[in-house]
């Protein structure tokens, strides 16, 4: 006897009047025989087992079947826990930062560029008290060339450029649209170093993006930009104001949580800031309706 025939006929009389031994004596035996590689020979020790065992040969091939089967999920699972191992971790590339601020600036600059002398109609939305002692925004039609309005507006709100070339174009800008009636690009630049003509050129070469594309061909019939002036520069300084207002809510929060001491004059600025905040948004999503 080999032993696969010495192992089931000594399991056999070990379990022959214990059905519940006999039972784990089958599946052993069925497992034993799972492992011979040779598909011909495990049929024959199969037939050879159900008639020692005197059970149905069907049963026992059911029973080699979960077996392999079980078999084949473990080792499809430990051969995807290895190539899991010796996987490289591929590092997504990060997506760039947006300097929210620095692209509002060279938005006001590019504004101012191009804009600069137009005299245009603005709704302001100015506050004021109802009725009921709340405050509210309320419209005021104000006629206004573009870089006065841009100038009453950042100084109203204490706003500076904060980005040196920017601040420096502005200055330059202001100072120009302001004394020469007939403010011609050109001239400006001529009066300008050449670090500061290459920002104004870059500047410049985006909006010419703007322009070159065939839109019409497309069937898309975008707004023209001289009709959306007011509206342009009534966005970008009130996305610029909520931007700082965010800037400094952040700010008092940080000083809030780094110190231990009563902190209900800077709670309360936090709340009056919120509010303002929430105003200028409600002022920006009426420009943009």
């Amino acid at each position: 006897k080999d032993f696969i025939q010495f192992k089931t006929s000594l399991l056999a009389e070990e379990a022959a009047n214990d059905p519940i031994k006999k039972a784990d004596t089958i599946r052993d035996i069925v497992n034993s025989i799972s492992k011979i590689p040779d598909r011909i020979k495990r049929e024959i020790y199969i037939q050879q087992c159900a008639a020692m065992m005197n059970i149905s040969e069907e049963v026992l091939f059911n029973t080699l079947a979960q077996i392999s089967r079980k078999e084949n999920t473990e080792a499809r699972k430990q051969e995807r826990k290895q190539q899991k191992a010796f996987e490289v971790v591929r590092e997504h590339p990060k997506e760039a930062k947006v300097d929210v601020q620095f692209e509002l600036e060279r938005k006001i600059i590019e504004i101012l560029l191009l804009y600069g002398k137009e005299e245009q109609q603005f709704e302001d939305l100015v506050l004021k008290e109802n009725e009921e002692g709340e405050l509210v925004l309320e419209p005021e039609r104000v006629e206004a060339k573009v870089y006065e309005k841009i100038y009453l507006d950042l100084q109203e709100d204490e706003i500076e450029l904060t980005h040196d070339q920017f601040k420096i174009i502005y200055y330059k800008l202001m100072e120009s649209l302001n004394e020469k009636e007939d403010f011609q690009l050109s001239a400006f630049l001529n009066d300008l170093d050449q670090e500061l003509v290459n920002n104004i050129s870059s500047i410049l070469m985006e909006e010419e993006k703007y322009n070159l594309h065939n839109w019409e061909r497309k069937d898309i019939y975008p707004k023209e930009k001289s009709g959306t002036i007011a509206q342009l520069v009534s966005e970008t300084i009130l996305t610029l104001r909520c931007y700082l207002i965010k800037k400094r809510i952040y700010s008092l929060q940080q000083n809030t949580e780094e110190e231990s001491e009563d902190n209900n004059e800077v709670l309360e600025e936090i709340v009056n800031y919120l509010q303002l905040n929430k105003l200028l948004n409600n002022k920006l999503n009426r420009v943009l309706s």
